[in-house]
C-alpha cells in the first residue's frame, strides 16, 4: 500500500478513534466496490475522503445508530447482549510514556539507538530535536514547540517518547513511526456476550477517548448500545466518541430479562474456554501467560463463597473481597489456602454479604514473595454476577477523630 495513503488512513483513524485495521478495511472496501486500482488512488482518496467526512460529522453530533433510521450508516451496528467484564477505564497515554522513561533512566544510550526517545536541546531559534531511524540513522531537525509528552532530564534538555515500531506484522510501514507517543490516550476494554449484527458470541470492546472515562455499564445487564464492529476481525468491537457512551440502553421490560440460570448457560456456552475453578488459578495463570493470546482474551471466569469484604477504598480505588470454594479442603494445621483475593473497582457494585454466592469475571495477577517464590494468585476484577444474595451488604468503615479532651 502506497505510504501516502497510509498516512491518510492512520490520520482518519486517529481523528475518528477508531482501530488502523478498521479504516484500513474501509479503504479496501471502497476500492473493491468501485474496482478501483493502484494506478486510480486519486479517486480511491476522494471517495474516501467523503466517507470521512460523513463519519466525522456523525460522530460530532453524536448520533446513534436509532437515529439514523437504521441504514444509514451501515459502520455502525447495535449490539444487544451483556458486558460480563468492563474494565475501568486508563490513560494508556501516560502508561506508555512512563514506560519509555523507566527504559531511558536505566540504559539512557541504548533507549536513544532503538529510537524509542529523541532529545530535545533549547536552541535560539526554537528546539533542536534527534532521533534514531531504523532506516536513515540520526535525524535532527528544529521545532518551534517543544512536544507535549516531554520529560526534562537536565539543563534545556528533554527526552520525548515515540513511536518506536517501524511496520506492522503484514510489513506494512507504520505510519506514525518516530512520530511523539500522545500525551494522554484514554481507553477502556470489557467482554460483551451477544448479538452484534446477527452474529451471535462474545465480542471484545474497547473503547478510546475522553467519553470512555465516564462509561461505566453494569456487567450481567441486558443492554443495547451502538458500536463500530471490526471487519477484519469478526469478535471485536469498538465504542465510537460519544455516541457510544450516550446510546448505552438498558432493557427496562422485566419479561425480556434472562434468569440468572439463564445467563449463567449463555456465558458457558460462549465463553467457556476461560472459565477455571478457584483452586485451579495458579494453573490457569501460567497457562495464559505462555499461551501467546492476546491480552483482552487473557480473562477469567470463576465462581466461588464471598467470605471478607473490606469496602474501604485502597490507594487505587479498589476494594478488598475474598472469594472461597467450599468444597475445597481445609488444612487447619498447616495453613492451608483461605481463598482468593479479589480487587474490585469502584465502578463495580458490591450489594451483596459475606456468605453470598458470586460469579467473577477479570484478569489474574501474581506477586513475588519476599523469598523469591510465587504468592497466590490474585483477581482484578471486572464483573460480577450474585447468583446468591446471603447476609447484609457491607459498608466502608469510616475512621472517626477521637476527642480525648472528654475528661
Amino acid at each position: 500500500m502506497d505510504e501516502y495513503i497510509q498516512k491518510e488512513i492512520a490520520k482518519a483513524a486517529e481523528v475518528l478513534e477508531m482501530e488502523v485495521s478498521e479504516v484500513e478495511a474501509k479503504w479496501l472496501d471502497i476500492c473493491d466496490k468501485n474496482n478501483i486500482t493502484a494506478d486510480e488512488s486519486k479517486l480511491g482518496l476522494s471517495l474516501f475522503r467523503q466517507w470521512f467526512s460523513g463519519m466525522n460529522a456523525l460522530k460530532e453530533q453524536d448520533v446513534a445508530p436509532a437515529a439514523t433510521g437504521g441504514g444509514g450508516n451501515d459502520f455502525i451496528k447495535e449490539a444487544h447482549g451483556f458486558f460480563i467484564s468492563a474494565e475501568a477505564a486508563r490513560d494508556m497515554g501516560k502508561w506508555q510514556n512512563d514506560r519509555v522513561k523507566g527504559e531511558y533512566d536505566a540504559a539512557p544510550q541504548a533507549t536513544y539507538e532503538a529510537g524509542k526517545v529523541a532529545i530535545v536541546t533549547q536552541v535560539q531559534d526554537g528546539f533542536e530535536a534527534k532521533r534514531m531511524d531504523a532506516e536513515e540513522g540520526e535525524k535532527i531537525g528544529i521545532l518551534k514547540e517543544l512536544p507535549e509528552n516531554n520529560f526534562g532530564v537536565d539543563l534545556d534538555t528533554w527526552i520525548v517518547p515515540l513511536h518506536d515500531r517501524h511496520a506492522w506484522a503484514n510489513g506494512d510501514k507504520n505510519p506514525m513511526y518516530g512520530k511523539p507517543l500522545p500525551h494522554a490516550q484514554w481507553m477502556m476494554a470489557g467482554v460483551f456476550v451477544g448479538e452484534v449484527a446477527g452474529e451471535t458470541g462474545t465480542y471484545f470492546f474497547s473503547y478510546k477517548g475522553d467519553a470512555c472515562k465516564e462509561f461505566t455499564p453494569e456487567t450481567f445487564k441486558l443492554v443495547t448500545v451502538p458500536c463500530i464492529k471490526d471487519r477484519n476481525y469478526g469478535n471485536r468491537i469498538y465504542g465510537f466518541k460519544r455516541g457510544t457512551l450516550e446510546g448505552l440502553k438498558y432493557e427496562e421490560d422485566t419479561d425480556k430479562q434472562p434468569s440468572i440460570t439463564e445467563m449463567q448457560n449463555y456465558v458457558m456456552e460462549h465463553a467457556s474456554g476461560n472459565y477455571s475453578a478457584l483452586l485451579n488459578l495458579n494453573r490457569y495463570h501460567t497457562q495464559m501467560q505462555s499461551s501467546g493470546k492476546r491480552s483482552p482474551e487473557r480473562f477469567v471466569i470463576t465462581d466461588g463463597s464471598v467470605s471478607s469484604i473490606n469496602m474501604t477504598p485502597n490507594s487505587f480505588g479498589t476494594r478488598r473481597m475474598t472469594v472461597t470454594d467450599i468444597n475445597a479442603d481445609f488444612d487447619y494445621e498447616g495453613g492451608s489456602w483461605a481463598g482468593t483475593t479479589c480487587w474490585v473497582p469502584e465502578h463495580q457494585v458490591i450489594d451483596f454479604g459475606i456468605g453470598s454466592s458470586v460469579v467473577v469475571v477479570g484478569r489474574t495477577s501474581q506477586r513475588k514473595n519476599d523469598d523469591g517464590s510465587w504468592g497466590d494468585v490474585s483477581l482484578n476484577v471486572s464483573g460480577i454476577l450474585c447468583t446468591e444474595n446471603r447476609g447484609v451488604a457491607v459498608e466502608p468503615f469510616e475512621a472517626q477523630e477521637e476527642d480525648l479532651d472528654w475528661f
